[in-house]
């Protein structure tokens, strides 16, 4: 619907739930895809700045500016959209001479005297409550009247669990150039300890976990060791259900792995000790830790 027409649409959610690429969707979707889409992210930019991105400037205009003057991205968005990610981060005395803009479409570049026409489709998106910026007065109400058109919410990764694995496998999909070849996939403790997990990076997290395994694993399926997030210690009481299975899964392994060696070596220590890499008095602590006794029954 958002991409059928030109209205404002304003995207919300968390940081790293995907609001830029739903930005992209609806400008690839709309008539305007063969036309540029110009983003910019309010606070990435300094505020000083900030108004000479938006709107350009002209020759001379201040101090390090390009002899040739430099088109805003309001001008460089003609016939296409403009993103401004991170809106509720916008300074507040630039808040009117943005709705000045999306109200008449047009601008002067800093230093200039010319109006600027541009026919651009404003994406807007934010991870703040804009209601409660109204609030404490750092953001204008008619500026959000005119921002909040087409409202679009994202919700967290945590709550739409059955989302995740087809994102992992998408996202392993994408990273393929970067694998040597190897197509990596992912085993079922591994889909359990995904899904298991709260997330609070959402996506962006998920894709840097993954990232993350790619890099160090040796084989072509992603196990649980390989997710960084099972093996970052949390304070006691803390641990959610899918720790507490990762937990479990990680001691039926080291246990499986004692009881085979002792069998392979016929129940002698010192060299199951040595077919696993670890010193016998470890062995030993471990063979306490899991019930297994000295005959290498468990």
């Amino acid at each position: 619907m958002a991409a059928t027409n030109d209205y404002p649409v304003l995207i919300a959610g968390e940081s790293g739930t995907g609001k830029e690429l739903f930005a992209q969707g609806i400008h690839h979707a709309s008539p305007r895809s063969v036309h540029p889409f110009v983003q910019i992210n309010c606070a990435a930019i300094p505020k000083d700045l900030l108004e000479a991105e938006l709107f350009g400037y002209e020759r001379g205009a201040f101090t390090g500016a390009r002899s040739a003057g430099k088109p805003g991205k309001f001008e460089l968005a003609n016939k296409g959209s403009i993103f401004l990610d991170e809106i509720g981060d916008l300074p507040l005395e630039m808040q009117p001479k943005l709705l000045r803009v999306l109200e008449g479409k047009v601008f002067e570049r800093v230093g200039g005297n010319t109006v600027i026409q541009s026919d651009f489709r404003l994406i807007a998106a934010t991870n703040q409550n804009l209601d409660r910026l109204i609030e404490t007065g750092r953001f204008r109400r008619d500026l959000y009247y005119r921002l909040n058109v087409i409202s679009l919410t994202i919700p967290p990764l945590k709550t739409r669990p059955e989302d995740i694995v087809p994102i992992a496998r998408h996202l392993l999909r994408r990273a393929s150039p970067r694998t040597d070849g190897r197509k990596i996939g992912l085993s079922p403790a591994a889909i359990d300890a995904l899904q298991g997990y709260a997330w609070p990076g959402n996506v962006r997290e998920l894709s840097n976990i993954l990232d993350r395994a790619m890099a160090t694993m040796t084989g072509e399926m992603i196990e649980p060791a390989d997710l960084a997030f099972t093996r970052r210690k949390k304070p006691a009481g803390s641990a959610d259900p899918g720790t507490i299975a990762m937990r479990q899964l990680q001691a039926d392994t080291e246990k499986n792995a004692i009881l085979k060696a002792l069998k392979q070596t016929g129940n002698n220590k010192a060299r199951a000790a040595s077919l696993l890499g670890i010193h016998r008095t470890l062995l030993y602590k471990k063979m306490k830790k899991h019930a297994i006794d000295l005959n290498g029954k468990g």
